[in-house]
């Protein structure tokens, strides 16, 4: 039986670790000719080589305009189209380490964070939407984030780009819909993704992040059949939307200084 990918050409953006490398090998497994780019090519191998079946690996830098558009002319040029784009680059643990309240934050490190997360996913969209816009299809697909949504203590900078980025997957759709392409972002929460562990191996910051989910942590691997659905012609009625995929994070906040806690190791 053929997959729900079968013939289609997806693009990871990030795809060298946690949920990207997830998303790459669950949309290989459907059927998907898969490029997998990453800011670490090496890391983009390792996952190309154990999706196997002629998947790609390629380097890119979401900060760099001529990088990413070079990447998409290079799925085109192999593949010779692109019907899935799946954006989810992020550097986590400067996020992690650094990210402040405002009062505290330095500017560089708002710039930084900015300009990986922000405007790295314009970069991202402008140029897998011309192709998409070009074919006459495609399927965008964003990884945002819940604490855009209801917002988190000490993590400015994160909530301020991926608030940018709701809000352009929403105005984005918008525009390219008449196009034929479809854009939507999924919001995680937590997730056990491997530049997370550092976090998720220490029992006391495991035990605060638990302690604002009802569910336990998802997994990368759970977060990918969201990615999938959305890739296939089976979401053909959904763009513009935001999809939490939280553990019940949305419904349940406690009272935590989550940054507090997660930095004080550091």
């Amino acid at each position: 039986m053929a997959g729900r990918l079968e013939g289609k050409v997806a693009l990871v953006v990030g795809g060298g670790s946690g949920m990207g490398r997830a998303g790459a090998a669950a949309m290989a497994a459907e059927g998907a000719r898969v490029v997998v780019a990453d800011v670490a090519l090496d890391r983009a191998e390792g996952v190309a080589a154990a999706i196997g079946g002629g998947a790609v690996a390629m380097h890119v830098d979401v900060t760099s305009s001529e990088l990413v558009q070079r990447v998409v002319a290079g799925t085109v040029e192999r593949f010779g189209r692109l019907d899935a784009l799946y954006h989810c680059a992020a550097a986590v643990h400067l996020v992690n380490t650094q990210d402040k309240r405002l009062t505290e934050l330095e500017e560089e490190i708002w710039d930084r964070v900015i300009d990986i997360h922000l405007t790295g996913t314009f970069h991202v969209l402008k140029h897998a939407g011309r192709q998409m816009i070009a074919q006459g299809s495609g399927s965008i697909i964003v990884s945002s984030t819940v604490d855009a949504l209801v917002g988190c203590a000490g993590l400015d900078s994160y909530t301020a780009a991926k608030g940018g980025v709701t809000s352009l997957v929403r105005s984005f759709a918008a525009g390219v819909g008449r196009d034929g392409v479809r854009v939507n972002a999924i919001a995680p929460s937590f997730v056990s993704s491997e530049p997370q562990m550092v976090w998720l191996d220490d029992p006391k910051a495991q035990a605060t992040i638990q302690s604002l989910h009802i569910l336990p942590v998802p997994t990368p691997e759970q977060i990918a059949p969201f990615v999938v659905y959305l890739a296939s012609d089976e979401s053909v009625a959904v763009t513009g939307t935001v999809l939490p995929i939280d553990a019940g994070y949305m419904a349940f906040k406690a009272q935590v200084d989550v940054m507090g806690t997660m930095q004080a190791g550091y």
